[in-house]
């Protein structure tokens, strides 16, 4: 199978793998009524299809809302992790030229230790979206030794990274080589960061109403395991096929909710932090980098 029928064969073959092994027992099911029904002398039970009608209709205005809703919850996460980006490269920029350095380069040591700690703060910030505590393994090239011993007992490792890099800021300050409006300028990008990482942490601590979860849930199952008694009477043998079908819609739809309500967990519609952490270190990498000076060296960034 090639040429565009692989790619379509691809496409089903991931649809429906991706509701999984709730259509095997819609599937069997649906075959165990028209089987029980067209098989079974003196089968009596016949549902009568109106009702079945207005379960759909009202059943698709639940999802579709319940939907609506977390598809939302989600693209404000992506947007978030879009202004993150942003903001990163902006302040890796003013990091190096609005601070003072010596010869024609203005080299400052300091400079790099900020876009290290900024690149840490960034692993930070996906393990805590995720609940985790950050792998020390990534912080140890990038923080002092005495900041990741006191990551451990800290609550929000992230900000107590930002933090610190406001406090060399001010160091900077004091030993002139930032005046007051310059720094007011890179407070003024930390607080942007800030209120991205506050706006991630307001979605990833704040779950979705129970009833948003389990009612679709609930009516989808009684809507499928009623569909095939209301249809058998009339399509017969063809009842497996088009109670499937209507039933994997169903069931898609449900899981697709369920997944997005979650943005920074593992489903495969999650946002895509590694990748965009990623992005960012190879532009404060490429920022970095000019002729005659080392160039500055972040683990995950060369992966």
């Amino acid at each position: 199978m090639t040429g565009p029928f692989e790619d379509k064969w691809m496409c089903f073959k991931r649809t429906v793998g991706y509701v999984g092994w709730s259509l095997v027992w819609l599937m069997l099911w649906d075959v165990a009524v028209t089987a029980d029904a067209m098989l079974v002398e003196g089968y009596d039970i016949e549902l009568p299809l109106m009702p079945l009608t207005l379960m759909c209709s009202a059943l698709v205005v639940l999802i579709s809302f319940r939907n609506s809703s977390v598809y939302n919850r989600w693209w404000e996460a992506r947007t978030l992790w879009g202004s993150m980006v942003n903001t990163s490269r902006s302040y890796g920029r003013e990091v190096l030229h609005l601070i003072d350095g010596e010869g024609p380069q203005r080299s400052n040591a300091i400079k790099a230790q900020l876009l290290q700690r900024h690149v840490a703060y960034l692993q930070a910030l996906k393990a805590h979206l995720r609940g985790q505590q950050p792998v020390t393994a990534q912080l140890e090239a990038l923080l002092p030794h005495t900041e990741i011993a006191r990551a451990a007992h800290s609550n929000n490792v992230p900000n107590d990274i930002l933090n610190g890099s406001a406090a060399l800021l001010v160091d900077e300050y004091h030993a002139g080589r930032l005046d007051s409006i310059r720094l007011a300028r890179l407070e003024s990008t930390l607080v942007d960061l800030s209120n991205a990482q506050g706006g991630m942490e307001r979605i990833a601590n704040t779950p979705l109403p129970y009833p948003y979860v389990y009612f679709p849930r609930l009516f989808s199952t009684l809507f499928c395991l009623i569909m095939p008694l209301s249809l058998v009477p009339t399509l017969g043998w063809y009842t497996p096929l088009i109670s499937t079908v209507v039933g994997c819609l169903l069931l898609a739809m449900e899981r697709i909710g369920t997944d997005l309500q979650a943005p920074f967990g593992n489903s495969q519609h999650r946002i895509r932090m590694d990748d965009l952490c990623r992005n960012i270190e190879k532009n404060l990498c490429s920022m970095y980098d000019r002729p005659g000076q080392p160039a500055l060296h972040l683990q995950s960034a060369v992966q």
